[in-house]
């Protein structure tokens, strides 16, 4: 009984000596601390966090984190994503007093009734790992379809392999694409175009058995077709006339071992589509005007942005291909369909161009508010297009609303002008791009749920923001589907 009295007593005793210590532990961190209530209120930050970002305490201490990111003190926080989402969150932030990057990592903090009490932010300086990836050259890889990124997964179960992923549905594509790797069949990525469906490929590469050898990758829509099945088949010496003397090794004999990606295989014709899906299954080539079948070991991977369902009805690709290849197929989701992860790819994109530029460029929270509001029917590519235009374009070093005038932002049907008036308000801006992006799409769906889906909200607020602009004369409106408000 002794002995748990001293117990009790010993932790008693601890308690109080860290609740007295505690500023002391906060301050002696090396790394950047900062706690905030459940309403996103800071309530301490540390000495580290002052040394990192420039900020002194003064000025953000008893704020709120939304009314100082509004106010331009800070560009984004991570405290408000965690108090909204109640998950731990990672993001990448750039701070202009001192040049840093910073790895931001906020937690949440709950009662034992499971209510969010607190949300304790810790910041971590990687400027110097930034450089060093640049040095050893890991930073940005131009030619992998747009969609090379800071990494950030959020999820302990996903590898690093360079791609961010913050959003569920890129969890689940991910995921999908680690199981497949381990196995030899074939798979199928669809997706549009910029969504980052070569990287995909290249991820189930390096996590297959295969990973040492061979990553071949062709675009079968870069390539004439006439000499398409030469390129991937290869041709014998003297196969036609003009033909290398020592004749050609095609792509599938240099992706022996490894893996072969035929990009835009919708581009293929209809005789090569034969003659692919008879190597797929037999794993054999025969050369242009060869006449021995050569053994070859690879993996197939196939990327279209087209609706190959749609073209086999249409009867301009085979259905025995399509089948063949289609045994694993992955959709990457388009980015309007993750916006979570705009903002940290808008950041990640600065990061990248600054370096690439010598720059000091950097967005306020009306740059990234009107950014993180558009369609983007390029995806990440038309992303990182944007940004990298205004850190060349504007002469400022603080990049707002106002300096998207110097660039035109593609809407999906056609243009969107997003010239900002400098007599008009930021909200003014925000609604005409709201009200453009929704007159499109009322008018693709066919009902007012079918449109609130698509653009991710209820169909109460939908009616009200379509009633709020006006959009009249709409098959939609004619035939309203009945919505509580």
């Amino acid at each position: 009984m002794s002995m748990k009295a001293d117990d009790a007593g010993g932790s008693n005793h601890n308690d109080e000596f860290i609740q007295n210590h505690f500023l002391d532990f906060l301050e002696a961190c090396f790394d950047g601390v900062a706690i905030a209530d459940a309403d996103a209120n800071l309530i301490i930050v540390n000495s580290a966090y002052e040394r990192m970002s420039g900020i002194d305490r003064t000025e953000v201490v008893g704020q709120n984190v939304g009314d100082l990111v509004k106010n331009g003190i800070i560009e984004d926080a991570v405290v408000y994503h965690v108090t909204k989402n109640r998950i731990t969150t990672t993001m990448a932030h750039y701070y202009r007093r001192t040049g840093k990057s910073l790895m931001v990592t906020g937690s949440p903090v709950f009662d034992k009734t499971g209510n969010l009490t607190y949300v304790i932010a810790n910041f971590r300086d990687i400027t110097q790992l930034n450089e060093l990836r640049k040095q050893l050259g890991g930073a940005c890889d131009d030619d992998s379809d747009g969609a090379t990124l800071y990494l950030e997964s959020g999820f302990a179960d996903i590898p690093d392999y360079g791609i961010l992923i913050h959003n569920t549905q890129m969890k689940q594509c991910v995921t999908k694409a680690l199981r497949a790797a381990q196995f030899d069949t074939p798979v199928l990525i669809l997706g549009e175009s910029g969504t980052g469906k070569t990287k995909l490929a290249e991820i189930i590469h390096k996590s297959s058995p295969r990973a040492k050898n061979s990553f071949i990758s062709i675009n079968c829509g870069a390539i004439p077709e006439n000499l398409l099945e030469s390129e991937l088949f290869g041709y014998e010496k003297g196969a036609f006339t003009g033909a290398d003397t020592h004749g050609k090794i095609g792509q599938f004999e240099l992706a022996d071992g490894g893996t072969l990606v035929l990009d835009e295989i919708s581009e293929l014709s209809l005789s090569l589509q034969v003659k692919l899906l008879k190597a797929i299954e037999e794993r054999k080539i025969l050369k242009i005007g060869g006449t021995v079948l050569r053994d070859v070991d690879f993996r197939i991977i196939a990327v279209t942005n087209q609706d190959l369902k749609r073209l086999v009805n249409e009867r301009k690709f085979r259905k025995d291909l399509y089948y063949r290849l289609r045994v694993i197929p992955i959709t990457v989701p388009a980015l309007r369909d993750r916006r979570d992860e705009i903002p940290l790819l808008i950041r990640y994109f600065f990061d990248h161009f600054n370096g690439k530029y010598g720059t000091h460029k950097y967005p306020d929270h009306t740059l990234m508010k009107v950014l993180g509001h558009l369609d983007y029917p390029g995806n990440i590519r038309e992303l990182k297009n944007i940004v990298e235009r205004l850190v060349i374009m504007s002469p400022e070093t603080l990049i707002t609303a106002n300096d998207l005038d110097v660039v035109t932002l593609e809407s999906e049907n056609g243009f969107l002008e997003a010239s900002f008036d400098s007599h008009a308000s930021l909200q003014d801006f925000l609604d005409e791009c709201e009200k453009k992006v929704i007159a499109t799409i009322i008018k693709e769906q066919a009902t007012l749920r079918h449109a609130a889906r698509r653009l991710g909200v209820s169909d109460a607020t939908l009616w009200r923001k379509i009633r709020k602009y006006g959009l009249k004369g709409t098959r939609m409106i004619e035939h309203r589907e009945p919505v509580r408000e």
